[in-house]
């Protein structure tokens, strides 16, 4: 920790602040110096959101053994954790939840147990721990790596409070001059009046704090300040998309019809092509023998003309200098929407990122670019043969790829790979073309946890408050319950559908789900990104699908374990029980009224399925393992101890499917 000094009168007092925060409030001084007192306001939110983050997750993944924890009950409830040497590590509880998750109120506090002192940093309490043998699995050097993105995750954090702290400020003032009260008629009046304006990109740039239970939700490791501020989607960020045209020998396109990725860039951008022939006359090249890669403007200035030198030197990979497509950062940061007038229905950009976000580093694996078109054909087909799940389960389009390929194929593997996924790119269908008029609005389902820079609620609270307006409803706690039921009819069906008839599972979280309201009522779920999903082929192969998928590509599993996990933990855990803790926290309502419409409609969904008699079994099977008494939970933070980003580790926890089953008859 080093010792800052705050000049500003009214911050008066002297701060310890770790590296990571050092280098942002130097950066801030320098280059912000507007910002220096939201920043250090937002200091201790930053690194309480972490630490809450991490000591849940110590819990959940039993990192601390259960042995060692113990819970107070009475007027407040009080976690209790017995360290090795007699120490007394406690917090306050608000609320528990289910699938073991918890809400602390106030400090972690350490003590004998008296007299108690609180951990004020997420890195102190990992120190902490270390010191008592507590995670002697990990080695010296993936603990340092840990702590490091840990302390990474906590600086970006309150940078991020900060970012939105400013946003929000200027953004009601804007909202009171229109007497405008809540987000939804804020993107209406937008919407109206600027016909670049995208409800979408609104929604995904509110999501401020990232992964709600991830202690690594906001590490981005590999970007400095600069450049967190001006790519990040929490600081409304528009970066301007790179391309280099690449020899047709030197790389590797996919598409679901003859449209490559180079095609569909010069449908959609007026004086591209242009652009690109005179770079490439100028050379003396011939723009017939080249295809064009999308890179994200980070990677273009920091990877493009290191990691691809010599084929630059060559001119096998050219850089295009004078043209950039603006685009908006979206949740996942490396995919981008472009700027456009309503209606254009120009591709979301997905690019490769060479820098840690979260758990993983964001390039583009040659096994997405290859399997997408593949995927999107498939799931196309199955809509179809599904009636369109009625117009409200929709699975969006990947329609070209690209990706660079070494010309020599002896390279080692980890080389060559190195050099397919750091210049790739993926076209994805823009959600906002299944818009069927102007009352409907799209966001991330990850938005649905974020406060609102207009209101102070979340967006999910003004959402059951417009459908409790519409319908009349005097109680919200009604108009909660009728969300969440509408909520779960226009997405449930659909993933089980896929999941027991054909063998896939989308990974439907709330940043992979894109949710379309109107009136404040759910009434169409968009899905996108398939690296996540699994498939079983024998199910898929059942249903007279015949495909080919990139070798050795992880979607592929033939443990149906594996397909129900993914439903289970990325829709049951990280969508649905997100959703619902949060109107919980915001009504104070008895969580279990909401699960009875979840289980409803799951049951009601497998009754279907099971009328069926080629595939009654396996949708009993299933039924059971979604309704079973304990279901796995992704240890994330073990993951991380590890070092590792494939090999997902799991816990388990009581299901709460099965805890208010019996009760859906009431």
């Amino acid at each position: 920790m080093s010792v800052v000094h705050i000049e500003n009168k009214s911050l008066a007092q002297t701060r310890f602040l770790d590296e990571e925060e050092s280098k942002t409030l130097e950066y801030i001084r320098n280059h912000k110096p507007e910002l220096e007192a939201v920043y250090l306001n937002n200091l201790s939110a930053g690194r309480r959101g972490i630490l809450q983050r991490l000591f849940q997750a110590l819990i959940r993944e039993r990192i601390i053994s259960e042995e060692r924890v113990s819970w107070q009950e009475g007027p407040k409830t009080t976690i209790k954790v017995w360290l090795p040497s007699g120490l007394l590590l406690q917090a306050a509880i608000k609320k528990r939840h289910s699938l073991d998750r918890f809400d602390i109120e106030g400090d972690i506090t350490i003590g004998s147990p008296e007299p108690a002192k609180a951990l004020t940093h997420p890195a102190d309490l990992l120190k902490l721990l270390r010191q008592e043998g507590m995670l002697e699995n990990a080695t010296e050097k993936q603990f340092q790596r840990f702590k490091m993105e840990i302390e990474n995750g906590a600086a970006n954090l309150t940078l991020a409070l900060a970012g939105a702290s400013a946003r929000k400020k200027e953004l009601t003032a804007l909202a009171k001059l229109e007497n405008i009260e809540n987000s939804i008629d804020w993107v209406a009046k937008q919407r109206k009046d600027n016909k670049n304006f995208s409800p979408l990109a609104f929604y995904e740039q509110c999501v401020v704090e990232g992964h709600p239970l991830h202690p690594g939700a906001k590490t981005k490791y590999g970007l400095n300040v600069e450049e967190v501020i001006k790519y990040s989607p929490e600081w409304g960020a528009a970066p301007k998309v790179a391309l280099a045209a690449v020899s047709k020998d030197y790389c590797q396109t996919t598409s679901v019809d003859d449209n490559t990725v180079t095609a569909w860039l010069y449908k959609e951008y007026e004086g591209l092509r242009s652009a690109v022939e005179k770079t490439l006359y100028d050379k003396r090249l011939n723009p017939d023998q080249f295809e064009l890669i999308p890179i994200h403007p980070w990677q273009f200035d920091h990877t493009l003309r290191t990691l691809y030198k010599e084929e630059i030197t060559e001119n096998k990979v050219i850089p295009i200098s004078d043209f950039r497509i603006p685009t908006q950062s979206l949740v996942s940061f490396r995919s981008l929407a472009p700027i456009q007038e309503r209606g254009q229905k120009k591709h979301h950009i997905k690019t490769a990122v060479n820098v840690q976000t979260t758990s993983a580093v964001r390039t583009v694996s040659p096994n997405s670019v290859e399997n997408g078109p593949v995927l999107s054909k498939i799931l196309s087909r199955i809509q179809e043969r599904e009636n369109h799940f009625g117009g409200s389960f929709v699975v969006l389009q990947e329609r070209a790829g690209i990706y660079f390929q070494p010309f020599n194929q002896d390279l080692p593997e980890e080389d060559q790979w190195k050099l397919q996924a750091n210049l790739a790119s993926i076209l994805r269908e823009n959600p906002e073309n299944h818009m069927k008029e102007n009352k409907e609005v799209p966001m991330p389902a990850a938005a649905l946890l974020a406060e609102s820079p207009i209101s102070g609620k979340t967006i999910a609270i003004e959402l059951i408050e417009e459908l409790a307006s519409h319908y009349q409803l005097s109680i919200l706690e009604e108009a909660a319950s009728l969300f969440i039921q509408r909520y779960a009819e226009m997405s449930l069906p659909g993933f089980l559908t896929l999941m027991v008839r054909y063998g896939i599972s989308l990974e439907g979280h709330m940043q992979n789900s894109v949710s379309v309201f109107r009136n404040g009522e759910p009434v169409r779920i968009l899905l996108r990104d398939f690296g996540g999903i699994r498939v079983l082929p024998q199910r898929l192969k059942k249903e007279g699908f015949h495909f080919e998928f990139y070798p050795g590509s992880s979607i592929i599993t033939e443990k149906v374990e594996q397909l129900r996990n993914i439903i289970s933990y990325s829709v049951i855990q990280n969508h649905f029980a997100e959703l619902i803790t949060c109107i919980v926290r915001a009504l104070g309502l008895n969580e279990g009224v909401l699960w009875k419409q979840v289980i409803k409609v799951c049951e009601q969904a497998f009754s279907d399925l099971k009328k069926d008699p080629n595939i009654a079994e396996p949708a009993a099977a299933d039924e059971l393992a979604i309704f079973h008494p304990v279901i796995d939970l992704k240890a994330l933070t073990v993951m991380r101890l590890r070092g590792d980003v494939t090999d997902y580790p799991y816990t388990q926890v009581p299901n709460p499917m099965l805890q208010w089953k019996g009760e859906t008859a009431l």
